[in-house]
């Protein structure tokens, strides 16, 4: 008597081909996320460095170029998740206050993960609002 089923042999085989283009499309879709994250992370940390920067100045020109200044220093930290970027700042006011917005817009490259067909690149922005540092200008 054995107790061997040949309507069985090679169910595995089929199993892991039906299981593994799954598991790959879902590691595909997780990477995807985290870098979609990251990407978003690092346009708001270079907005946040730029309107901080920029308020420092009251003249728009020097705003402008210490933005600037601090989102090129900023960029290399985050690689791929946020290149080419682009600030714009704003002089505005928050309940009465003068500030300064700065908008990046950057890029993240995505064409490393051409499996999800979601195109090579995206197009990130962040925002940030710093109040002026009316003090700091003063003193110079």
């Amino acid at each position: 008597m054995s107790l061997r089923r040949d309507g069985d042999r090679g169910s595995a085989s089929v199993e892991m081909i039906l299981i593994v283009p799954v598991l790959l499309a879902f590691l595909a879709l997780l990477t995807l996320t985290g870098r979609s994250y990251t990407a978003g992370l690092a346009a708001d940390a270079l907005a946040h460095g730029a309107a901080r920067s920029a308020s420092l100045y009251l003249d728009q020109r020097e705003a402008r170029t210490a933005a600037e200044r601090a989102v090129a220093e900023s960029i290399g930290t985050w690689g791929r998740a946020c290149q080419n970027p682009a600030v714009t700042i704003q002089h505005t006011t928050v309940n009465g206050v003068r500030a300064v917005r700065a908008d990046v817009t950057c890029v993240s490259q995505r064409d490393d993960l051409p499996v999800l067909g979601l195109g090579e690149r995206r197009t990130i922005s962040g925002q940030a609002t710093s109040v002026l540092d009316i003090h700091r200008e003063q003193e110079r």
